[in-house]
């Protein structure tokens, strides 16, 4: 407590000035320097046991916690009463905000010398709803963003100097895909909201499926998807793994007074990290670029069926045990010879 006392006051204008050129708050350059500088003490991470011990297996070093926020407002929107089609304003309010959040997290993993950053949580959530209704008077919605990770020392993940690495792999899965000559090469992440008009029209009072809300559904996905796809190809990558695809179908009102056929706001939210063989075995394993989207569900089970797949977890949970009590074993070995 004394320390914080006597620590020299910040200008208050400069540090909101970085913030808006989209630098981080001095403070927060204060405490990144104090985790990873020349005389650098404990550091603090979001990694489990088992991930830091793996990630250390796999030559993996964790210096600081890093993260990125970002609170942004959606503005008033163009009218798009009748229409049904994805509403771009929103859907760039939102990858926007996560832009933002994400390029903090990346500066503050720049501080600290990171070459990547591991086990990346992501938390959104919409602070106002705005008004619904309808015929151009849209808008007004406040949504918050923030990101949360452990930057890493990992020499051999291939990036541009002090361009460090972002990814949402856990320490499991980083050494899982270090052990088969993979690598991270990038965060990738796309949303977008699809409006739909007059969904129950024609419905009248029979039990049917309402095509237009279910052909909306897949033409979002596959819009986030073709988006997603473009990311990777950016970022070299083989195939996009860790896929966690979010879809949410709301009904809201249509915007006439008295009308009963209510419309659909359709939301997909799609986070994955892309990877690629490490250099020295591209030549073994060449791909197209890139190669899947691999949504890496997990698999259901039924009580008279067996799943393959079990058996190949069952070997990575075996190996990860094994690389664990390893490292758990050098560190024991190392303190007695200490």
């Amino acid at each position: 407590m004394a320390e914080a006392r006597n620590r020299p006051r910040i200008d208050l204008r400069a540090s909101l000035g970085r913030v808006a050129a989209g630098g981080i708050p001095l403070r927060a350059e204060e405490r990144l320097a104090e985790e990873a500088g020349a005389h650098a003490r404990l550091f603090t991470s979001d990694l489990t046991v088992p991930e830091f011990l793996l990630a250390r297996d796999a030559q993996v070093h964790p210096i600081s916690q890093v993260m990125g926020s970002c609170i942004y407002h959606v503005g008033q929107i163009p009218d798009y009463k009748g229409k049904t089609s994805e509403i771009s304003i929103i859907s760039d309010g939102h990858r926007e905000s996560r832009r933002k959040a994400l390029a903090r997290l990346f500066v503050e993993a720049q501080l600290v010398g990171a070459d990547a950053v591991i086990g990346v949580h992501l938390r959104d959530r919409m602070i106002t709803m705005g008004s619904r209704g309808k015929g151009g008077d849209d808008g007004g919605e406040i949504l918050e963003f923030t990101v949360v990770g452990t930057a890493v020392r990992a020499p051999w993940i291939t990036h541009a100097p002090n361009q460090p690495i972002i990814t949402d792999l856990s320490g499991q899965e980083l050494w899982a895909l270090a052990q088969d000559g993979f690598e991270p090469c990038g965060f990738l992440f796309e949303f977008v909201r699809y409006h739909v008009w007059h969904v129950t029209s024609g419905a009248g009072s029979g039990t049917i499926e309402l095509t237009q809300a279910s052909q909306a559904v897949e033409e979002a996905r596959r819009i986030a998807a073709q988006r997603l796809q473009q990311q990777a190809s950016q970022f070299q990558a083989e195939y996009v793994i860790g896929s966690d695809l979010t879809v949410k179908v709301k009904e809201v009102p249509c915007g006439y007074g008295g009308c009963q056929l209510d419309d659909v706001d359709i939301d997909v939210s799609w986070f994955g990290t892309g990877v690629r063989r490490i250099p020295e075995r591209q030549a073994e394993r060449a791909h197209q670029i890139p190669r899947l989207i691999l949504s890496m569900m997990p698999l259901g089970r039924r009580d008279d069926a067996l799943i393959d797949a079990e058996d190949d977890e069952s070997d990575i949970e075996i190996a990860a045990e094994e690389a664990e009590e390893a490292a758990l074993e050098r560190d024991e070995d190392g303190g007695d010879e200490g």
